[in-house]
């Protein structure tokens, strides 16, 4: 069950990490597979670092932490442990008795990490009343992660973060009597007892972002409470009774059992800053400085157009010029303003994460602010960069990055092909990827399909604006008659699967 994972280099320029389907550009730190016989006392205390017992009605012994067969088993019984002698424990702020036997393991002494992306496989136990967790702590509480709580149906499971109220935290620190959280729980038809599922977060100064089978289906920016976690040490826990309830389906003859197969944790390896151009796709035009600070397009040779690009976490990074960096002015979170520079003071305004599109030669990205969530494109007239919707047309917000010794793309010419066809200046198109060309000729518009796109493919006609104006399917050679189309730029888009290039003509 053990999960195979493939390192594979993304680009050259920017260390890219998309986990949990590449780990390029991240390192293992931590990692237990459960094989033996015996828990690894090197990485795990064999119970709760402060004692054995907890918020529930179970004492967590040694010996109901069990490692056989390649997993981790924590075994809940109908039994009281000799050595409870008649413990009470706490759940709402009430006595409750401690009348079951169970298990927890945690790394409190042996292991503790900030940032990065904590995971394990885990399959539930089936019974009613038992509260199987993965989970992070630090010294004091709150702050808590909590990656894995399954406390009632086994089709749900529960994830958040718990943090001390930052107008209290702010003023005094953490204090358990101010806490407050966010998350939630994943409903779904998926039984987490009949198998093993993959559970995790991915954790960095701003973001936790939580994962179900190695598909995020949770993310949330919130740097100002993420910021009161500190190093976290990992802890694996079967609980019963508590916020499971006391309609506890445990019998002397049926004990349950909380299973691990795994669980490892990955961080970011540290990555150099990189020199780059940053290239409008749409344009063929560079974000670049001008002698008064501003952020402009402009030529991609000039020294105005090199920037460093700094990755400050996993998913996010800096981009500078010079001394000044990339900036959103008011911290606006609008569709439509203007980005400017800035001097850095590391708000998440400044702060931008790359996402690497598929189908493209070289490293083609897109990009959004992190504390707007809003991508960045180029304006239709070439001249500046806004912030724009996710559902924007994305063309318009793919920018190229071009290593400072790369060539820059060239333009098609305009000779005349041996068609007899004349080629059209087309205001910014690039020699192409896949070999698609495009002729314009006595109101008809000649697309010939490149020999990336094998067995046809999608060509549509948009506007600047992105918007659809004609659509066929070409298995190798598509005509359109565009005598209706008012004259103007258009963009033809020849799409196949996660393969996309695009050409334009002037009509």
């Amino acid at each position: 069950m053990k999960r195979l994972l493939g390192i594979l280099a993304l680009t050259p320029l920017i260390a890219f990490a998309d986990p949990p389907s590449n780990f390029s550009g991240w390192e293992l730190v931590f990692e237990d597979n459960f094989d033996g016989t015996s828990l690894d006392k090197k990485k795990w205390n064999p119970t709760y670092n402060w004692g054995p017992t907890h918020n529930h009605r179970a004492y967590c012994a040694e010996e109901n932490v069990i490692v056989s067969d390649g997993t981790l088993k924590l075994k809940g019984e109908k039994r009281v442990h000799p050595d409870a002698n008649g413990r009470k424990a706490k759940f709402n702020n009430k006595e409750i008795p401690v009348d079951y036997t169970s298990g927890a393991i945690d790394t409190k002494g042996h292991f503790e990490v900030k940032y990065g992306y904590i995971e394990g496989r885990f399959k539930a136990p089936s019974q009613k009343g038992t509260w199987p967790a993965f989970w992070t702590l630090q010294d004091g509480w709150p702050p808590e992660i909590d990656i894995l709580e399954i406390p009632a149906s086994r089709k749900q499971h529960h994830y958040y973060l718990h943090y001390t109220d930052p107008s209290w935290y702010n003023s005094h620190g953490s204090a358990w009597d101010h806490e407050a959280s966010f998350g939630g729980h994943k409903d779904d038809d998926v039984d987490r007892s009949a198998g093993f599922h993959n559970y995790a977060v991915e954790w960095d100064e701003s973001t936790l972002s939580f994962y179900f089978d190695d598909k995020r289906f949770a993310s949330y920016n919130r740097p100002t409470e993420i910021k009161q976690l500190s190093a976290q040490y990992i802890i694996v826990n079967l609980a019963i009774g508590g916020w499971a309830g006391d309609d506890i389906d445990i019998t002397t003859d049926k004990p349950a059992y909380f299973e691990a197969d795994w669980v490892r944790v990955w961080q970011a390896k540290p990555a150099k800053p990189d020199t780059v151009r940053i290239m409008s796709m749409n344009f063929g035009t560079c974000m670049t400085r001008t002698s008064e600070d501003k952020l402009v397009l402009g030529d991609c040779n000039g020294d105005s157009a090199i920037v460093t690009i700094t990755p400050l976490s996993s998913t996010t990074y800096r981009i500078k010029f010079g001394d000044i960096s990339f900036d959103t002015p008011n911290e606006s979170k609008d569709a439509g303003i203007t980005m400017g520079l800035y001097k850095w003071n590391g708000g998440a305004h400044q702060k931008v994460v790359m996402e690497k599109q598929s189908g493209y030669e070289g490293t083609v990205v897109r990009m959004k602010m992190q504390h707007s969530d809003m991508y960045l494109r180029a304006t239709t007239d070439g001249e500046r960069v806004v912030q724009s919707w996710a559902d924007d047309w994305e063309w318009n917000q793919m920018w190229r990055l071009l290593g400072v010794n790369d060539s820059i793309p060239t333009k098609k010419d305009t000779s005349v092909t041996d068609t007899g066809k004349t080629a059209i200046p087309y205001l910014g198109d690039f020699e192409s990827v896949y070999g698609s060309s495009v002729h314009y000729a006595e109101n008809r518009l000649f697309v010939e399909l490149g020999s990336g796109f094998v067995d046809g493919a999608n060509v549509r006609i948009l506007d600047l604006q992105g918007r659809e104006v004609m659509r066929k399917h070409a298995l190798r050679t598509v005509i359109f008659d565009v005598r209706a189309l008012p004259a103007g730029v258009y963009h033809v888009a020849v799409q196949k699967g996660n393969r996309t290039e695009i050409r334009r003509f002037k009509k």
